[in-house]
């Protein structure tokens, strides 16, 4: 048998070091970029998380304005359609009134805070109870014409 003895010359080791170099520093490079964008997302979202809770918060404060008036009405009247309507003579501004649920919207970009509230029967010692309280992301329109 005859044996080949395959010899690998100094500029073929050159050769294969050059090729493992690049490669690393390619996967590095990929690396690199694919943490910048996570980052990027990450902060995005944070951002936008803290937003939301602002909404959250805003809605809150105009439920205890909102508290404030339901009650003032609540003891100026006596039978629900005269607090009903003293009610909505001095809701805050924004706010609607149809029957008995009153509704608002806090914007933010290109979302809104849908927020509804049912008012409680003039016996109840609670005013008012969240219906819905939900975020609504309005998408942006195409102008394409197909």
């Amino acid at each position: 048998m005859n044996k080949r003895k395959v010899a690998l010359g100094p500029g073929a080791a050159s050769l294969i070091l050059i090729i493992v170099v690049l490669s690393l520093c390619m996967i590095a490079m990929l690396t690199q970029i694919a943490a910048k964008n996570d980052y990027n997302l990450c902060v995005r979202s944070a951002d936008m998380v803290q937003r939301v809770y602002e909404l959250n918060a805003q809605s809150e404060q105009k439920l205890a304005q909102l508290d404030a008036v339901l009650l003032a009405a609540r003891t100026e009247t006596a039978d629900m359609q005269a607090y009903l309507d003293k009610v909505k003579e001095t809701l805050p501004e924004g706010m609607t009134l149809e029957e008995d649920r009153i509704t608002w919207t806090e914007p933010l970009d290109n979302r809104n805070l849908e927020c509804v509230v049912q008012l409680l029967p003039l016996e109840e010692k609670q005013r008012a109870k969240w219906i819905s309280h939900k975020l609504v992301v309005e998408e942006p329109e195409d102008d394409w014409e197909w």
